[in-house]
């Protein structure tokens, strides 16, 4: 089952992600604009080095995580969440030799078109001079990384994937919540630098587990780490940003099952246990020398 698909379905009977930050809300981030998609079933004539996108709706059949692909593309493109609509970005290549090239969609990462047999539509390079070709390559180096980063509906549980990066200001708290990864109850512990706290999730046919953040949590992108038991290693499951605490942020106090699972706190415990075994070995032995000189 894939993963936008069960969320855009789950969504219709989900409720807005749970936040105890006055107005604020989680956020997703905006992403910048995406070039003028392709058009479906059309060939649209494109130069060296011209960046161009596919758009679909959120309920298209094509998902998040599908590749777009040609041989006119200098790589791939990777089809991401941009809410309203998921939308891939490719650049067209310096090299590409003029004529028609088709534009296919490969699911989930598959790119061979005899198996996919997704033809989205193609895009005609035009004839390019040696001097802007050049200039081409000069720009292309220029260009930063693809973002990773998708901006998901607003109500559907967190994380939709794990670059669904949301908003959330330090000292507020988000619901984490998984439906799809065949867990049981309380297997799965979640971790982050962001977090006040390790978490783990509970549930039955869908887990979550709610997280605060920790007040000086450093502001910008933390990821939050997957551990689930019987399995070796661990996996970066979610992201998030931390924005700025208020000033009047403060952390709650740790509870008892903080203290007992804190590893400071079992140190001292340990050494309270060694000293007060010290100090009955030394009465015990005191006692039976005393006795023995009676």
């Amino acid at each position: 089952m894939k993963r936008l698909r069960a969320w855009i379905g789950a969504a219709v009977l989900t409720v807005p992600l749970l936040m105890t930050l006055g107005t604020q809300g989680v956020q997703a981030a905006p992403l910048e604009d995406v070039p003028l998609p392709l058009q479906r079933d059309a060939e649209q004539s494109v130069r060296p080095g011209e960046r161009v996108s596919v758009s679909v709706g959120l309920q298209d059949s094509i998902d998040n995580g599908d590749t777009v692909f040609s041989p006119a593309f200098i790589a791939d493109g990777r089809m991401r969440m941009n809410d309203p609509h998921v939308a891939a970005v490719m650049t067209i290549s310096c090299t590409a030799v003029p004529g028609s090239y088709e534009v296919r969609i490969g699911s989930g990462g598959d790119r061979n078109p005899s198996e996919v047999g997704s033809l989205w539509g193609s895009v005609r390079v035009a004839p390019a001079e040696e001097a802007e070709r050049a200039a081409c390559a000069r720009r292309v180096s220029e260009l930063p990384p693809e973002p990773q980063e998708e901006r998901w509906p607003a109500n559907v549980e967190w994380p939709g994937s794990p670059w669904d990066v949301r908003s959330v200001r330090a000292g507020g708290e988000m619901k984490a919540t998984d439906g799809l990864e065949m867990v049981g109850d309380g297997e799965v512990t979640l971790t982050s630098s962001a977090f006040t706290r390790p978490v783990v999730m509970h549930g039955a046919r869908m887990v979550s587990a709610t997280v605060r953040i920790r007040c000086d949590a450093t502001p910008g992108i933390h990821t939050v780490v997957w551990r689930q038991k019987a399995k070796v290693g661990s996996k970066v499951w979610a992201r998030l940003r931390v924005e700025p605490a208020a000033s009047d942020c403060h952390d709650p106090a740790p509870t008892l099952a903080d203290r007992i699972k804190s590893p400071t706190s079992w140190l001292a415990a340990a050494g309270i246990c060694a000293a007060a075994l010290a100090v009955r070995a030394y009465v015990l032995k005191r006692r039976r020398r005393a006795y023995s000189l009676l």
